[in-house]
């Protein structure tokens, strides 16, 4: 009769081999890919400009350069989380979470409670347009907030609009205080002043606002046309000068 030995039985009634699960790290591959997705969709997000309301996607293509069935896929992870919507004839809109978004973007740079009644008081004492940009890249700047004003009957600028830094007054407040050296900082005044620099009769008064360590945080800036505000420049270059002061010390704590 056969029997089995004690190795044999020990190697049959021993607890199984039981390892810890392999973590499964993405490969470069896998990273670039999604890496080029998140950008793909960003260009989809970014193809929407001020005025649209909704985009059907041969225009989308257009200003995209991708193809309409990579869209397609990108709208629908897109319309999964909230940010692009379609709508009942087929053609697409932005989703409500980027607004969630920016409202905490907002809401996080501690603004809210400081600015808004500042740009109130500035368009009451000039009668013209005041608002708040903050810096969006290395080229471009954001419009934060904005008080319009009193029986205007043109809307030049909207919060969230994006432009350029260009040549006009907010523009020069970013190249010569936001830290690329651009522009040396004028002798004995923050305040820059510019006329016909991005419309057909623009003027501008605008002013940086600091943070703490003279971090640049925004430009406060007053706008109209440029028969209305030139001949009260002497007037209300202070006038600006001291609310972006204000502010500036209310930042720094």
């Amino acid at each position: 009769m056969h029997t089995t030995g004690p190795s044999r039985v020990k190697a049959a009634t021993s607890a199984p081999d039981v390892r810890a699960p392999r973590l499964r790290l993405l490969s470069p591959a896998s990273t670039a890919a999604g890496v080029a997705s998140v950008g793909r969709a960003m260009t989809v997000l970014g193809a929407f400009r001020p005025g649209d309301t909704a985009l059907p996607l041969r225009v989308l293509a257009a200003r995209t350069g991708l193809y309409k069935s990579t869209i397609l896929r990108l709208l629908a992870s897109l319309e999964k989380h909230c940010c692009v919507r379609r709508c009942h004839d087929g053609t697409w809109c932005l989703g409500p979470m980027l607004f969630h978004w920016g409202a905490l973007y907002t809401r996080g740079l501690g603004l809210d409670a400081l600015v808004p009644p500042v740009l109130e008081s500035l368009t009451e004492a000039t009668g013209q347009g005041a608002a708040f940009w903050v810096r969006l890249d290395d080229e471009r700047r954001i419009c934060l907030y904005r008080v319009a004003p009193p029986r205007t009957r043109r809307v030049a600028v909207e919060p969230g609009d994006v432009m350029p830094y260009g040549a006009a007054a907010t523009g020069r407040v970013f190249a010569i205080w936001g830290g690329n050296g651009e522009e040396a900082p004028p002798e004995g005044a923050e305040v820059i002043v510019t006329q016909g620099a991005r419309d057909q009769d623009p003027a501008a008064i605008s002013a940086p606002v600091f943070g703490s360590d003279r971090e640049l945080r925004g430009a406060l800036t007053v706008s109209g046309s440029g028969d209305r505000l030139l001949p009260e420049v002497e007037k209300v270059r202070p006038l600006v000068a001291e609310a972006a002061a204000g502010l500036s010390r209310a930042l720094a704590g």
